[in-house]
């Protein structure tokens, strides 16, 4: 399932208004640092950071005043871009995007919720539940499985998914669908994004932001906000040594 669920071009994948109690001031307490390292909001712990393939990194913490709740804010070379929530089962509950202020919120409760559990428990899972951004609903649906497949990033034990997400206006017409593979950890009852393809009309876009590096507390790097995996130069100096400048 997705982190971040755009309805136009995909950023990052799967899981909008911040929830009542922690508001504006979380969001500016949590991204006052920029480009220096994260401090998480008062109440509120980091537990990991990923560092992904596609120069960004995420930001993992849980909050006191949302509990079950596991909450994450991405950073790219230009600061925090996004920040998202999702439940005990991976149910994508709310995000915003950043600094649009933009906010999506899941309509609980939903049509049929995603479930982690039921994902591992019997390799299959489908969803179907609406969202309102900026006071549009937007009906989605979709489903995870496990390929059966294991990988292990950085000492990190992940199964494969593959999955498909739809987006349906309030008539019932398809806006977008995203399609591709993903991970998830049982370790830590979430997804963690792969390689996507999103497609809108004539449209298409595949990106692959898969992790590249989880740090835990106390490990060098572990509250850096500065994504280093194919940034700016970085990527152009490895094209270039591939061939393909």
């Amino acid at each position: 399932m997705i982190t971040a669920r755009p309805l136009a071009r995909p950023a990052l994948r799967r899981r909008g208004l911040l929830a009542a109690g922690l508001g504006m001031a979380m969001l500016g307490a949590a991204t006052q640092a920029g480009a220096e390292d994260f401090t998480p909001p008062a109440g509120c712990t980091a537990y990991l950071a990923v560092q992904t393939r596609a120069c960004t990194v995420s930001q993992h913490y849980t909050c006191t005043d949302t509990p079950g709740g596991l909450w994450r804010m991405d950073f790219d070379e230009q600061g925090a871009f996004y920040q998202g929530l999702i439940n005990a089962e991976a149910q994508w509950v709310e995000s915003r995007s950043l600094p649009s202020g933009t906010v999506t919120r899941t309509e609980f409760p939903a049509r049929d919720a995603a479930s982690v559990s039921t994902l591992l428990s019997s390799g299959y899972d489908d969803w179907d539940f609406d969202e309102i951004r900026a006071g549009e609903r937007v009906r989605v649906t979709g489903f995870d499985r496990l390929t059966g497949g294991t990988e292990v990033i950085d000492g990190e034990t992940l199964l494969g998914t593959e999955f498909e997400t739809r987006y349906y206006d309030a008539t019932g017409a398809l806006i977008s669908t995203i399609t591709g593979h993903e991970y998830v950890s049982a370790t830590h009852r979430r997804f963690f994004s792969g390689i996507r393809t999103w497609r809108a009309g004539d449209e298409e876009t595949t990106s692959d932001n898969s992790p590249a590096e989880f740090l835990y507390p106390g490990d060098p790097g572990f509250a850096s906000t500065q994504p280093r995996h194919n940034c700016g130069p970085m990527l152009s100096a490895l094209a270039a040594e591939e061939g393909h400048a």
